[in-house]
């Protein structure tokens, strides 16, 4: 699949055991951080999500215990799933699809 250049932009996502909460992906070049508008128990608002090169897919997903205590990051990949959809996975933690918020 060719690389889509720019995933910039607010993508909603459905994450297990919550509900759908919306994150702000901004990119400069390959390199693409996503910030929680909404958050949950464990990060939340305001912090950010994953980091990953849009070209590689390589990444990192953070993740906390409750109320967000040790946060810490994990290694994670994204991938692109259409100009509308991508999906971020946290190795050994699981992943959230996301679809573009028009």
């Amino acid at each position: 699949m060719k690389v889509q250049e720019n995933i910039a932009g607010e993508w909603i996502g459905h994450y297990p055991g919550y509900f759908d909460e919306v994150i702000q992906i901004t990119q400069e070049g390959m390199s693409a951080t996503a910030l929680k508008v909404t958050g949950d128990d464990h990060v939340p608002a305001g912090q950010v999500t994953w980091r990953a090169n849009v070209e590689t897919g390589e990444g990192e997903g953070q993740v906390s215990e409750r109320e967000f205590r040790n946060p810490h990051w994990v290694a994670g990949k994204l991938e692109i799933l259409g100009p509308n959809r991508i999906c971020f996975c946290w190795l050994e933690y699981g992943k959230v699809e996301y679809r573009k918020d028009d």
